[in-house]
Order: C-alpha cells, then structure tokens, then sequence
C-alpha cells in the first residue's frame, strides 16, 4: 500500500552507529514518511486488506508462518525496549507529545439537547489484544444506541471482497500496459529481485495495479495468517457485537470509494510505494509489534515517532515529500473531511453513537477530534 516512501536508500534500524539527517529542508519529508508508517495499520482500509488476501495476493506459503493458534504466538521483538533513552528518539517524542489529540483512543462527543456519543480509534488487526476493549470503552459500546463503523461492506467477507475485485479497472493496470512501462531498469531489476526473494515471479503481479499488490506485503505473516483463516479485525468484530444486541451498524464510506481512492493515486507513488514495501517487508512484525504496544497504552501519535527513530533514512528526495503529500491528501486528510460531513446527520439526530474508525483519523489539525470540535461539538477524552 502506498504508505512508506523509499529514499534512495534504506538504512537499517541500528540505533548505534547511525543519525538522522539534520538538515532543516528534510523535516517535512520525514514528518510525512514516519506518518506513512503509522498509516500502515491505523489508517489502511480494512476491507482493502481483506480483498488482497481473499485475492491471494500475499506471500506465498513458504514464506509464512503456521497459522497461529493465539495472540502470543505472533509477537515478534518490539522495537521500545531499544529505542527507550535514544537522542534519536526524544525531539521526535517532543513531536508527538505536541501533536493534538495524541493521546487517548476514545473521546466523549457532546452537544446540547443530545445523549453523549463516542469516537474510538480502532488498529485494523485481530489481535487479541488489540480486539480486548478497555473498560471505559467496553461501557461507551454497550451503553451506545448504534455503531458506526468506516465501512459496511467488510461485514459481508469473503463476499464484500469479491465484489472489490469484480472491479478490474481499479486494480489492474490500463489494457495493453505491464508494470514495466512504468519502470527504468534498474527500478526494475530491484523489485524483481526483491519479489524473487520471496518466491513471487513478477510475472505474477505485472499487471497489477502497484497499490494493490503492495497491500499484499503489508502485514506481517502471523496476521496475515490469521485474516485467511477467517479471523475478525477489530471494526468487524465490534460490528459482530453491536448486532448480537440489536444494535444497527453504519458505515461512512462503501468499500468502491476506498478502492477509487487508492486507485487515482500517481503511477509514480505506486511504484516507490511498492519498491519500499518490498524492502520493509522483512522488518514489519517488529514495527507492528512496536505499533500494537503504543496502541494499546493510548500513545497514538507516539507511534509515528518511534517508527521514525527506528528507521532512519539516509535521504528524503524533494519527490518523495511531493509524493506523500499527495498520499496524505487522498487518503487520510480528504476521508477525514468526508468522514466527519457523514457523521454529523447521524451523530445530531439523537446522540448515543459509537464511532470506531482508524486511529490514525483522530490525531493531528485536520483529524477527526479537531473536525468534530469546529463543527460544534464538546469532544473530550475519555479514557
């Protein structure tokens, strides 16, 4: 998925013997890469994710890990206990501390005259540990009339996904083009032996939209695993309980809006999306663990600054600043926008909603809890 831009080259995540750069000019192209990061699973469509895997556009079988039986069986070495204390780390810290709403999942919605309603920042995962609600928010959810959800569509499964892919147009490439038409050699020559790495001929995706198929290299195996086999990320499975107790459950977006988002993004963007997907890929279970730890304690926008300290690039090109603004643009700041005009009507009718989007939509100027508040409404936090 169109998230980590790829410098010229990628740097490993040695906290010892290397620095960010320092130069003034790369501050806003690292302010966009480390959001890319946290994108990965707080912002992503969920149903765009289930698509690829029911697609079977993942790694294959050889490159995966036995399909767990619990939680604890896919925890990989969270990057914190190295990172605690790093010079790298603490201005990035300071970022985030002064990034509004950064902390905190779940936030009271209030208007006069109305019964109080909820917005919860959920992690497209089924983790259990991400699926465990805290109390606070376990009580917000069982007291709430109705749940609003991004999409509906990923209540449908395994259906809801064919019917994406039964839109060709928005994951395939133009009739008569292959992903070398958008390639100089030697771009070329990287993915393909970065595919050959984990046994994917590129033939395989050549007439793949890039977007689509690096959703596929997203997760790490032990989540993708569990997604296969029918496990529910955390939106789905806050749906499956709204229902049991009668509940109605909406939606803000339909899963075709998302696939059109991703879908008008650059062919540029695809590519060095795709490029740096396929150079992440190995070192994506230690920064979803990480993720998943900084959820669950609340420290959202933490999260993009230790993704940040972890992965120092050595270079941010003035393309790729470019680049991700436009990623920024489409998917996370135009779907804020459309997310919070959807919600209003529902919100204002009667009040007693639970809201649960990706987390990434709460944070920041122009996320959800900031859109709400100019809209009219009290938005504390409350857990």
């Amino acid at each position: 998925m169109p998230t980590i831009l790829p410098p010229r080259r990628f740097v490993p995540a040695r906290l010892s013997d290397r620095v960010l750069p320092s130069s003034a000019s790369l501050r806003p192209g690292l302010e966009r890469v480390r959001r890319g990061v946290l994108a990965l699973a707080l912002g992503f469509p969920a149903l765009l994710l289930a698509a690829v895997l029911v697609a079977g556009f993942v790694l294959p079988a050889r490159a995966q890990t036995p399909k767990p039986a619990s939680g604890a069986d896919c925890r990989a070495e969270s990057l914190l206990s190295r990172l605690e204390g790093s010079e790298r780390l603490a201005p990035l810290a300071a970022e985030a501390e002064a990034e509004p709403n950064g902390r905190g999942k779940l936030f009271r919605v209030e208007r006069e005259g109305l019964k109080p309603s909820f917005l919860y920042g959920t992690m497209h995962m089924t983790d259990p540990r991400v699926l465990a609600l805290e109390p606070q928010a376990d009580a917000a959810l069982a007291g709430a009339d109705r749940l609003v959800i991004e999409t509906t569509d990923i209540l449908g499964g395994k259906d809801a996904s064919l019917a994406v892919l039964a839109r060709p147009d928005l994951l395939t490439l133009p009739a008569g083009k292959t992903l070398d038409d958008y390639l100089a050699p030697e771009v070329r020559t990287r993915i393909e032996a970065k595919l050959d790495e984990y046994g994917i001929p590129f033939g395989s995706v050549e007439r793949l939209q890039p977007w689509f198929f690096s959703v596929g290299l997203l997760l790490p195996p032990c989540e993708a695993a569990r997604q296969e086999s029918g496990a529910e990320v955390l939106d789905v499975s806050l749906a499956s309980r709204a229902k049991a107790a009668g509940k109605p459950v909406l939606g803000l977006e339909t899963a075709i809006e998302q696939v059109e988002a991703m879908a008008s993004l650059s062919m540029d963007l695809q590519v060095s999306s795709l490029l740096a997907m396929l150079e992440l890929k190995p070192d994506m279970p230690g920064i979803f663990e990480s993720m998943i730890e900084l959820y669950l304690s609340g420290d959202i926008a933490m999260i993009s600054a230790v993704a940040e300290a972890a992965m120092p690039l050595s270079d941010v090109p003035a393309e790729s600043v470019a680049a991700y603004a436009e990623f920024e643009d489409r998917i996370v700041e135009k779907r804020n926008v459309l997310m919070a005009e959807r919600l209003q009507p529902i919100l204002s009718a009667d009040g007693g909603t639970f809201v649960a989007v990706g987390a990434l939509h709460l944070p920041g100027r122009t996320g959800l809890v900031e859109l709400l508040r100019k809209a009219g409404y009290r938005v504390t936090r409350a857990d």
